[in-house]
C-alpha cells in the first residue's frame, strides 16, 4: 500500500515538471515573439520596398511610354524660338492613370511571391544569417496610390536648359508575419521625360503649372 502511493506520488511529480516545462517553453516563445517580431517585420518591410520598387520601375519602363510632347505642348515664334509651353493637364491624367493601373497589377502579381526571412538574420548574427527556420511573409497591397508630379530645370551646357519632369508615387502595402503585422509606405521617384531648351527660356515655361491628379483607389 505504501510503495502504490509513492509511485503514485512520482508520477504526479512527472507530470507536474512536464506541465511546468511545457509552460516555460511558452513563455520563452512569446518572450522571444515579443521581441523577434519588430525585427522580423522590419526586415520584412526592408526586403518588400526593394522588390516593390525594382518592380515598380521595370514594369513601367516595358509598358508605359510617354513622349515630352505628350505632357507639353510649345508654342514657337517666326524664327522657330519657343515663346510658350503649355500643359497638356488631360493628357497628363491619362497617361497617370495607366500607370497607376500598371502598378497596382504589379503589386498583384508581387503579393503572389513569396518571401522568407530566415530566423538567423532575425537574431542578427553575420555568420547564421541565411540559416534556420524561414518566416513566411505575406503581403497585402491596400488599394491606394498616390501620385504628385513634379519638374526641375538645371543647366545643359551654354545657353540650354534641360527640363525633367517626374512621377513620384506612393502606395501603402501590408505586411504580415505569423501573429504579427504592420504597414509598408513604398515610395518610388519615376523620371518620366525630359527635354532641351536651346537659347534663351521664356519665363511662362519656367513657371509652368503641371497639375497634381488626386489619389487613386
Amino acid at each position: 500500500m505504501f510503495r502504490r502511493r509513492m509511485v503514485v506520488s512520482r508520477e504526479a511529480k512527472v507530470f507536474l515538471l512536464f506541465i511546468i516545462l511545457i509552460f516555460l517553453i511558452i513563455q520563452t516563445f512569446r518572450t522571444l515573439e515579443r521581441g523577434l517580431a519588430p525585427v522580423i517585420l522590419a526586415l520584412a518591410a526592408a526586403q518588400i520596398h526593394q522588390h516593390a520598387t525594382s518592380a515598380i520601375n521595370e514594369s513601367i519602363a516595358n509598358n508605359i511610354s510617354v513622349n515630352y510632347t505628350d505632357l507639353i505642348s510649345m508654342v514657337t515664334d517666326q524664327n522657330g524660338n519657343i515663346v510658350l509651353a503649355q500643359v497638356n493637364n488631360g493628357q497628363i491624367n491619362s497617361i497617370i492613370a495607366q500607370i497607376v493601373l500598371q502598378i497596382k497589377d504589379t503589386l498583384s502579381h508581387l503579393a503572389q511571391k513569396k518571401i522568407h526571412i530566415p530566423l538567423g538574420q532575425a537574431l542578427g548574427s553575420y555568420l547564421l544569417a541565411h540559416t534556420g527556420p524561414k518566416i513566411p511573409v505575406t503581403i497585402t497591397p491596400l488599394g491606394i496610390v498616390r501620385t504628385d508630379l513634379v519638374d526641375k530645370f538645371e543647366d545643359a551646357g551654354f545657353n540650354q536648359v534641360r527640363h525633367k519632369i517626374y512621377l513620384k508615387i506612393e502606395t501603402e502595402m501590408q505586411i504580415a508575419i505569423p501573429f504579427s503585422a504592420d504597414k509598408v509606405t513604398v515610395d518610388v521617384t519615376i523620371p518620366l521625360v525630359d527635354a532641351i531648351y536651346p537659347g534663351e527660356v521664356p519665363e511662362t515655361i519656367i513657371n509652368l503649372q503641371l497639375s497634381n491628379p488626386s489619389p487613386l483607389e
